[in-house]
């Protein structure tokens, strides 16, 4: 017969001023792996923060059965608990910026993979090889890509040998390999007596999960076994009606972007090799490749983010990089959004200021920022049925909501060209709907730029694709 690992008897939770999971009865025994799934905003990562122990309990039993070798009660269950959240909770970025992983001398300060995982990191070293990060060890934890950063992340709670896992959107933003690997890895895991909850959004739930438990508006739908759930259609039964949108800025030019032969080189290593594309004005185009290829890298040099540029032959809207431009009048003609982005959000902003933020990349320039955009602002918050979100602390929003805003900012500012790298992360299927419907329809006079490794998130009105791969291009 097996025993609870981990019961909850009516309990109750808070998380800064809310009541999160009132009342809540569920218990996750002996051998079980747990997916919590539900809609973005419904309270996935808040129930793993209760799981964990770090929500205020303010009624009710959580009780946790962690048994030793010798079969007494672990005294400290948070001790066997290891969690892997992929938002700004993850690692203290301190007074680093945005910019600063694309300059290779200002490293000062900056910890290492191998200092970031710690004196025990040959313990680690079968996963280190598992999830292919055994030559990343010497790189600074900024200059990762999204997905390095999680592979990395991965290890680190690994190496505390928990027994009980806690994993927030695990394959969001991993390419096809890197999900099959690290699936490998945890059932490898899950057989040395390790346990799992996951929250899942639009990714299939892995077979190594057990049940599933659905939340909605932070509280506990329903349990079931895992052969017995069937994920919602990603297909809206009605779209929300568009707003109002702005006219596309004046055709000015004739070239978006034209690389030619561009090689961006860190330590002796071209991280981009002899890259060469052209976009041309209005052009929708999906930029693949697996994790750690290049495409951030090569993102970074066409948003002024590099100073690599300069030493390459780079052609921004008609324009030769170095003839006079600076970095904002670049960034003013470019809406951005990217995976690390809500990590550099640290002031005690609302989502509707962070969203506004968007209208100048200038923080020495002031914004005026008219009754119509202040609207359209709005009229996007409600497109996306987050108003209520508008004027809460964007650090204290989930993840998916987070990003939401951030495609926000993208639009508030009415660019020429949008760049959205792994825009949808942490986003469930029917959001991801809702999103492309207004992007096909935004991006019509516009240049678009999409990253992601899942060909279904791609924007119907993208034609054409750039493939990367070990700083390589090719068009496909």
């Amino acid at each position: 017969m097996s025993f609870p690992l981990v019961k909850f008897e009516k309990v109750t939770f808070r998380k800064y001023r809310h009541i999160v999971f009132p009342d809540t009865d569920w218990e996750m025994c002996a051998g079980e792996n747990w997916a919590v799934a539900g809609a973005g905003g419904s309270g996935k990562t808040t129930f793993l923060e209760a799981a964990e122990g770090r929500l205020m309990k303010i009624n009710g039993r959580a009780e946790y059965c962690f048994k030793n070798a010798d079969g007494t009660v672990a005294s400290d269950p948070q001790s066997q608990i290891a969690s892997v959240y992929f938002g700004d909770r993850s690692v203290n970025y301190g007074d680093f910026y945005y910019q600063q992983r694309y300059h290779a001398t200002e490293t000062d300060g900056i910890v290492t993979v191998r200092e970031f995982l710690g004196s025990n990191v040959d313990d680690a070293r079968s996963d280190i090889r598992a999830l292919h990060i055994g030559r990343l060890l010497d790189t600074e934890i900024i200059k990762l890509s999204n997905g390095q950063f999680k592979k990395m992340l991965i290890v680190k709670a690994l190496l505390k040998k928990p027994r009980l896992l806690l994993l927030d959107n695990l394959f969001t933003g991993l390419d096809a390999e890197a999900r099959d690997y690290i699936a490998d890895t945890l059932e490898r895991v899950i057989g040395g007596g390790t346990q799992i909850i996951m929250t899942v959004d639009n990714a299939p739930i892995p077979a190594i999960i057990d049940r599933v438990m659905e939340v909605d508006r932070f509280s506990v739908k329903r349990t079931l076994l895992r052969k017995d759930y069937a994920a919602p259609s990603a297909i809206p039964d009605r779209y929300p009606e568009l707003p109002d949108l702005p006219q596309a800025p004046e055709k000015t030019f004739e070239t978006a972007i034209r690389l030619d032969e561009v090689t961006v080189a860190y330590g002796g290593n071209n991280v981009i090799d002899r890259a060469n594309w052209t976009v041309g004005q209005g052009e929708k185009w999906a930029l693949t490749g697996p994790n750690g290829a290049g495409k951030s890298m090569l993102l970074s040099l066409i948003f002024a983010d590099n100073p690599q540029a300069y030493a390459n032959r780079i052609v921004l809207f008609d324009r030769k990089r170095g003839t006079g431009e600076s970095i904002w009048d670049i960034k003013d003609r470019i809406g951005f959004v990217s995976p690390e982005l809500h990590v550099y959000f640290r002031q005690s902003k609302t989502c509707r200021e962070v969203a506004l933020s968007g209208l100048s990349e200038n923080p020495y320039r002031r914004t005026v920022i008219s009754d119509g955009i202040r609207r359209f602002t709005d009229d996007l918050f409600a497109y996306f049925s987050i108003t209520p979100v508008a004027d809460e602390l964007f650090q204290r929003a989930s993840t998916g909501r987070q990003n939401i805003v951030l495609l926000i900012r993208a639009l508030v500012k009415n660019p020429s060209m949008l760049i959205l790298d792994e825009p949808f992360q942490g986003l469930d299927e029917h959001t991801i709907a809702v999103a492309n419907r207004l992007l096909n329809e935004y991006c019509k006079d516009r240049t678009l730029i999409f990253v992601s490794h899942r060909p279904e998130e791609f924007p119907a009105c993208i034609g054409r694709y750039l493939y990367i791969e070990n700083g390589r291009t090719s068009e496909r």
